[in-house]
């Protein structure tokens, strides 16, 4: 019932209004917390895809290099060594909880926050107040358009990333959408990563993948800014960690952290929570849990992976409610298109109905047999095992969607979840 009457107030007042309404709240949170932004460097992550991955790297390069931190993102949060999972189930959380959040931060001496920025929280002036000393823009493309009704209004919401006393902005130029933001004036350093680019831009800083190899276990890349050059060995896989990287390199890079600790650090860093996440439990197939859910980064994550399954790719996904609708059936086409059994199941419903939406992502799926390479399973625990249970050796069994989340929308109700732990829980069973 709520997110229903939230969507009918949606309709009812003014668009207007409601971004006044949005701004008043920031400014009142802002007032009563004392704007503690202000007692911190503040660095900003933004763009479609990449953004926690990127968000996380920063984080931990800044720790490891003895810098206090204090990070908001989609996957997991921090404030200096306290570390717990994104419970609120937003990108960016109301204006009142970021400002509480970097009032403790304040508190408790952090020197940095890193915030991952999205879209809605940039209309809706969540981040009002906060002065951005360094952005990274990790890609623009087209994303909720539900929303936003158009790219183009997409796309210049991230002009308010920019503001007065900003002193780095730092894009991915292979990305063109990126690049009307290099043309914004300030008095800011401006700063492009690219895997592709070879001239050299007036008045820009460039930082430079080359000699990249990509495996099971990561990738390698040497990375050149200027006169410094070093090599990367990255334990993450696909090339889009490889764009992660270079934005965060040059994010650390633009804090005074030298090239090679940045490298070192680079070298050392953990999984992010719910991104290609392994899980392990002895079983003979690989369980890989990820938060992919718009049709670009699902491409991305299969394409990933695709080289390295030994035997069949079994796909889990689903769609999510009241949101981008074309999304779904373009889902099923790539899941579809990549692996050998799909497996439509529940994500976040919200209002609609699960069973409308399984039949959307459905609709894309041509060239599977019904109850041989694909099944239905409207819930989504039941679909998960069904996955594990079919699944032999060889195998890799891909569950994407939710990621790390730690609830599901179902209707009215806010039901604990955890794809990672259901996924657990089910392969030991399955041992007794």
């Amino acid at each position: 019932m709520i997110y229903r009457v939230k969507g009918f107030l949606r309709k009812l007042i003014p668009e207007e209004i409601l971004l006044f309404v949005h701004k008043a709240r920031a400014i009142f949170a802002n007032i009563k917390y004392g704007f503690p932004s202000r007692k911190m460097k503040i660095i900003a992550v933004a763009g479609t895809k990449g953004k926690t991955t990127t968000t996380n790297m920063i984080t931990h390069i800044l720790d490891t290099s003895g810098h206090k931190v204090a990070m908001l993102s989609t996957a997991n949060f921090q404030i200096g060594g306290r570390k717990w999972l994104n419970d609120v189930k937003l990108t960016t959380p109301s204006a009142a909880y970021v400002q509480k959040f970097l009032k403790q931060a304040a508190l408790e001496k952090c020197e940095y926050a890193v915030l991952e920025a999205s879209s809605h929280g940039l209309v809706q002036s969540r981040y009002w107040g906060i002065r951005f000393d360094t952005v990274v823009v990790t890609n623009l493309t087209s994303d909720h358009l539900d929303y936003h009704k158009t790219f183009e209004n997409y796309k210049n919401s991230h002009h308010a990333l920019i503001g007065r006393g900003m002193k780095n902005l730092i894009v991915n130029y292979d990305d063109p959408n990126t690049h009307e933001l290099l043309d914004t004036e300030g008095a800011f350093k401006k700063t492009v990563f690219t895997l592709r680019e070879d001239e050299k831009l007036g008045g820009v800083l460039v930082f430079k993948a080359s000699d990249i190899r990509t495996g099971e276990s990561g990738s390698s890349f040497k990375v050149s800014s200027g006169k410094e050059c070093c090599e990367v060995k990255l334990p993450l896989m696909g090339e889009f960690n490889i764009y992660n990287a270079l934005g965060a390199i040059a994010a650390c890079r633009a804090e005074d952290i030298p090239m090679d600790k940045i490298v070192e650090r680079m070298e050392i860093i953990d999984n992010i929570p719910g991104r290609l996440e392994k899980i392990e439990e002895g079983q003979v197939f690989e369980v890989v849990v990820d938060y992919a859910h718009s049709p670009e980064s699902l491409e991305n994550v299969y394409r990933t992976v695709k080289p390295y399954v030994k035997n069949r790719m079994i796909a889990v996904l689903g769609g999510t409610g009241d949101r981008d609708k074309t999304y779904r059936s373009k889902g099923g086409e790539l899941a579809d298109k990549f692996a050998d059994v799909v497996i439509v199941t529940n994500e976040d419903p919200y209002s609609e109905k699960v069973d409308d939406i399984i039949d959307q992502v459905i609709s894309g799926i041509k060239n599977k047999k019904v109850d041989e390479t694909l099944f239905r399973v409207s819930d989504r625990k039941e679909a998960i095992k069904k996955a594990l249970d079919v699944a032999v050796e060889g195998d890799l069994v891909i569950i994407t969607g939710k990621g790390c989340e730690q609830f599901m929308i179902f209707g009215d109700k806010k039901i604990p979840w955890d794809d990672r732990e259901v996924v657990r829980n089910i392969l030991t069973n399955k041992k007794r």
